[in-house]
């Protein structure tokens, strides 16, 4: 019995080396392709009934409360604040503009804790686009991805519109969706919030710890360009001088209008 186990355990003689195990591969530039359109959604056919006319009748939210539907309010047990909004719950269908998976902390609606959200995303039809707090891990959908939504609840915090809670009605796979955008003519500000604008220019600062960095257009105006925390890591950026043309959905964060770039190919120097 010795013999055998001595005989299992002695290395095998017979397996070939070669040097070509050692290959350390090609390195490939990661693409992530965005299709974009300058031709505008075609949906809501009545648009009494789009995203634009739902942020007329719902926003601004009175600060420190949740504005909800009757089915919806807070139980007296929470120190949260609903408002009634008769609006509420709002239907729409909408093309996802951004991958949902952009990580946005905001303070909890008692206003003694954060509220930390890892799967936030844009929509937009035809009339507007909005930004909607996700705390999923998992996309279910992409940029491009045209799905129904019933929103319904909704804040505003820090100046910055969003919906607080929605359901997830349909999502229609068969067909990917261009994501239509404009370009920015002016400094971004309030009404360009939800929305995809484009803009082009020379960047004119360091990429700072949180992404972000400046570019400035060929007329002097400066935009900003918040770079996703992963495509940071992965060393995503452009030296000082470098053209570029960076499209996107506009949010407003620590009082600042900014481009959000989550995919590669949002993004490309010129």
């Amino acid at each position: 019995m010795l013999t055998l186990l001595l005989a299992c355990a002695s290395p095998r003689q017979d397996l070939e080396y070669t040097s070509d195990w050692d290959d350390p591969g090609s390195s490939l530039e990661v693409i992530e392709p965005v299709s974009f359109t300058d031709t505008p959604y075609d949906f809501p056919a009545d648009s009494s009934a789009g995203i634009g006319a739902f942020i007329d009748a719902v926003f601004p939210v009175s600060a420190g409360s949740i504005a909800f539907g009757s089915d919806d309010q807070f139980g007296s047990g929470t120190d949260c604040t609903s408002l009634l909004v008769d609006e509420l719950p709002w239907e729409v269908e909408a093309v996802v503009t951004l991958h949902p998976r952009y990580y946005f902390k905001t303070n909890g609606c008692d206003a003694a804790s954060d509220e930390k959200y890892y799967g936030s995303y844009f929509i937009e039809d035809a009339t507007g686009g909005v930004f909607v707090l996700g705390d999923s891990r998992v996309a279910h959908f992409d940029v491009g991805t045209k799905v129904r939504i019933s929103l319904r609840g909704a804040r505003t915090a820090y100046g910055l519109d969003m919906i607080y809670a929605h359901d997830v009605v349909a999502i229609e796979r068969d067909v990917t969706h261009d994501v239509f955008y404009t370009e920015a003519v002016a400094a971004l500000g309030a009404d360009d919030v939800g929305e995809v604008r484009r803009v082009s220019g020379t960047v004119v600062s360091e990429k700072s710890t949180f992404g972000d960095f400046e570019v400035e257009a060929d007329d002097g105006t400066i935009f900003t360009i918040s770079l996703d925390s992963e495509l940071s890591r992965r060393g995503i950026g452009f030296d000082l001088g470098t053209r570029i043309e960076a499209t996107g959905p506009v949010i407003l964060s620590y009082d600042v209008y900014s481009i959000v770039i989550m995919r590669v190919g949002q993004v490309q120097a010129l």
